[in-house]
């Protein structure tokens, strides 16, 4: 499972550098700020499983490319709510149909139903570790 997380990694990763210049993480990123429009970073941290310091420095840098930008909290002086740009937004749609084309690709061999068993499978994983 580690050798193929990371070969998928790797795939992704330079199949959204090549086109847009960003990471699958970034993209990640990106995908939740659509959804959640000035999420805290610790809301990002919990939905994309990377840790807290992790978190910091990927804003940072996201934030030092024009991909998202941080405002004050108007609830917690102490904290921040992190949007998605114009730009950042551009790229997360931008990333759609090659997000699509990676998914066909992976499951081109396979039918509904083993990809239905796949996805049970990994829906476990994540469920129970």
């Amino acid at each position: 499972m580690s050798l193929a997380q990371h070969r998928l990694l790797k795939s992704t990763d330079s199949a959204f550098g090549e086109a847009l210049g960003i990471s699958t993480t970034q993209l990640g990123v990106l995908f939740f700020l659509e959804r959640r429009p000035g999420a805290m970073p610790k809301d990002i941290s919990e939905a994309l499983g990377i840790n807290k310091s992790a978190i910091t420095a990927l804003v940072g840098r996201m934030e030092d490319v024009g991909l998202i930008r941080r405002e004050p909290s108007d609830d917690d002086g102490r904290a921040v709510n992190i949007f998605a740009t114009r730009d950042g937004l551009e790229k997360a749609v931008a990333a759609r149909p090659i997000l699509a084309r990676l998914n066909a690709r992976l499951t081109q061999d396979l039918n509904e139903r083993e990809i239905a068993l796949i996805g049970r499978f990994l829906t476990a994983i994540l469920q129970n570790f």
